[in-house]
């Protein structure tokens, strides 16, 4: 209870537990709650933006939000500080399968908490951790998409969960002065529509039409129509985005002309003939973006995957379908480009093993034909064959010998055993014979495989691709650690490469199949080379030979020279841990054959087979024993001389009697001592 409890035990109720814990009046919060704005709404709007751009600080808004506030007020909306169209930065924000907003490079979810950055130079956001770890560390500052040039200075934070500076709702400049944008002219009009009011009755039943399909219907077969298509559309979206390419091009032009006399009245004067006439200086095709919101750099459209980019991206051609008109053809009938080959001419090898079974598959023909009147008539299921995979116990190990010395490599064909064998195989074909690493970035790793040295080819055995094999004892962690290279999830196919360093951030993205055991200098002088802007190395260093040496087993011997030295020095294989498989497999249904073979002949596997002069009349065990000793008596008697004398007689009587006392080849009985009992005791 404590000392003096009584004294607190009180009969009533005190100001402070009425006002806290009971029914008293409480004193209401003074200032507005936190709210946090989200990164991919509008500052102006508060609504997720469709097309986003963003000043230096990082804010982001919808253009059609932006321009229009920029224009009038010429200020920050949230710090209030001077604003002009040029500072408006165009974003481009990359979106995942389920659509939601990730990183292009790591493929890493947007959230409340992640630490997103864009490049100022190109307008792609990515997450901090992909410009740390891929450009700001290893020191290749390029765009991961686009491949252009940037500083520190134009990394743009989007959003950093540790500084909420800038993202608090109630500390917004035109939120504090209540600042909105209205479209007067579209007031006006309507003021000025005598059918206005009539569109707005309830009654009416086009209360349903928005005021931008009311626009349209009023503005069509109108010249201002054709000139808007012409220009690319006349809603708010398409105004917005000209009288930013407008800005920017008259902010360009007032640059480059700064040194001469009267650039800033040419660039006025070039500002306003592109009002007045947009149709004829800036043609482009309805819907696309305008031309001069893209950087100068063309702009790249792939469908961009997981660590494909940094040092494996397909870059597009450019043109749509209707190419220019081909010389003595139609208009629109552009020449056919020269199909690229991935192979560059090369035989891509089978897998080592054929064999197929029957899957748990069928192939649904059946279910077809009766759901479907185009399909065949089928009445039947068949299953699908399924190829048995080769799955080797222990580890092979492959020299590649490069123009600057050899690589030792160990494959870890018992835990990625897919992947271990289409290196093995196309290594043992000369598929890798004449390639060069054609990537190799400083920090990072070096890639090769690849026989167009473009970094855009190679098949597997496979096929043109095949799955991942990922493991959690198989980690990008380490200098000399062998993966493959892929665009995406299960595309791989013959390239591969080496890391200089551990790349965590590629874990369970890449299929890790082997390290370097051995040459580490090697990899050293590789690391070494000087690169172009593309990171491809000035001195072209290729394979020069390959051989693979497993325990017990193959040394394998591939050719695959440098650019400046174009050798093939063979292949000789030792032991390969897949052959290996195939002779074992060979040799058990041999025996199986060999088994089948028996038995068909009447022997069984307890039975014994001798010699005439061992057992000559068959004495042996078991009744197969004595049917072929009864058999075998006429034959016996002849070549013994059984009818006349001589010693034959004396053998084929010793033959007969073991033959009777034998009894078919069981022993003689002992017989039972007559008597019982104590026996005689006269001798007593």
């Amino acid at each position: 209870m404590g000392k003096k409890r009584h004294a607190k035990d009180r009969a009533y109720l005190t100001t402070t537990e009425w006002r806290e814990e009971w029914g008293g009046y409480k004193v209401k919060p003074t200032g507005t709650s936190f709210k946090r704005l989200p990164f991919y709404c509008c500052a102006i709007s508060f609504q997720p933006f469709e097309d986003a751009v963003c000043t230096a600080d990082g804010t982001c808004y919808d253009i059609i939000n932006a321009v229009p506030y920029v224009r009038k007020y010429h200020r920050h909306p949230v710090t209030g500080q001077p604003l002009e169209l040029k500072d408006l930065i165009k974003l481009h924000f990359h979106k995942n399968a389920d659509g939601e907003y990730a990183c292009p490079t790591l493929g890493k979810v947007f959230t409340e908490h992640t630490h997103i950055v864009a490049v100022k130079a190109s307008g792609n956001v990515y997450c901090w951790e992909a410009i740390e770890e891929l450009c700001l560390k290893p020191k290749n500052m390029r765009d991961l998409l686009t491949d252009e040039p940037f500083t520190r200075k134009d990394i743009i934070h989007i959003q950093d969960p540790l500084n909420l500076q800038g993202r608090l709702i109630d500390q917004f400049d035109h939120v504090k002065k209540d600042l909105t944008v209205e479209d007067e002219e579209e007031l006006e009009r309507q003021r000025a529509d005598p059918l206005h009011f009539i569109k707005a009755d309830p009654l009416h039943s086009i209360k349903v039409v928005n005021e931008d399909t009311q626009r349209a219907l009023a503005a069509l077969n109108s010249k201002e129509s054709e000139a808007a298509f012409q220009a690319g559309g006349g809603g708010k979206k398409a105004q917005a985005e000209r009288l930013l390419a407008e800005a920017k091009a008259a902010a360009a032009a007032a640059a480059k002309g700064s040194g001469e006399k009267g650039g800033a009245a040419a660039a006025e004067q070039q500002q306003q003939q592109q009002q007045g006439k947009p149709q004829q200086q800036q043609q482009r095709q309805p819907g696309q973006p305008d031309p001069r919101l893209r950087s100068e750099r063309r702009e790249l459209t792939y469908a961009f995957r997981p660590g494909a980019a940094t040092w494996n991206s397909d870059e597009p051609g450019v043109g749509g379908p209707a190419g220019p008109a081909a010389p003595g053809g139609k208009k629109g009938a552009a020449q056919e480009p020269p199909k690229f080959d991935p192979n560059a001419g090369r035989p891509v090898p089978p897998p080592y093993s054929s064999k197929f079974v029957e899957g748990a598959g069928t192939s649904g023909a059946a279910s077809r034909a009766f759901t479907s009147t185009s399909a065949p008539l089928a009445t039947k299921n068949e299953r699908l064959l399924v190829r048995v995979d080769l799955m080797p116990k222990k580890k092979g190990y492959l020299r590649l010998h490069t123009s600057l010395g050899d690589l030792n490599l160990e494959l870890h064909c018992d835990i990625a055993p897919r992947t271990c064998e289409n290196f093995f195989a196309l290594a043992e074909s000369g598929y890798f014979t004449g390639t060069a690493f054609h990537r190799s970035i400083k920090n990072f790793m070096v890639q090769g495989g690849d026989p167009t040295g473009t970094g855009k080819g190679g098949e597997s055995i496979y096929g043109p691709t095949f799955k991942d094999e990922v493991d959690s004892r198989l980690l990008h962690s380490g200098r000399g650690v062998l993966s493959m290279a892929n665009s995406g999830p299960h595309t791989n196919g013959s390239q591969f490469f080496i890391l200089y360093k551990s790349a965590h951030h590629l874990d369970y993205k890449h299929s890790v199949f082997g390290r370097v055991v051995g040459g580490l200098e090697t990899l050293s002088l590789i690391e070494k080379i000087p690169t172009d802007d593309e990171d491809r190395p000035l001195q072209e260093v290729g394979i020069t030979g390959a051989a693979v040496v497993v325990p017990y087993c193959a040394a394998l011997r591939c050719a695959v020279r440098a650019v400046q030295e174009v050798a093939i020095t063979g292949a000789t294989v030792f032991v390969n841990p897949y052959k290996e498989l195939l002779e074992e497999e060979a040799k058990a249904e041999d025996d199986k054959r060999k088994k089948q073979e028996k038995e068909e002949q009447g022997y069984h596997e307890g039975d014994e087979f001798g010699q005439w002069f061992s057992d000559p009349a068959g004495r042996g065990s078991g009744a197969a024993a004595a049917a072929a000793g009864a058999a075998a008596a006429p034959q016996l008697e002849a070549v013994l001389g059984g009818g006349g004398g001589g010693v034959g007689k004396y053998l084929a009587a010793a033959g007969g009697g073991g033959a009777q006392a034998g009894g078919g080849g069981q022993p003689a009985k002992k017989q039972k001592r007559a008597g019982g009992g104590y026996g005689n005791f006269d001798a007593w």
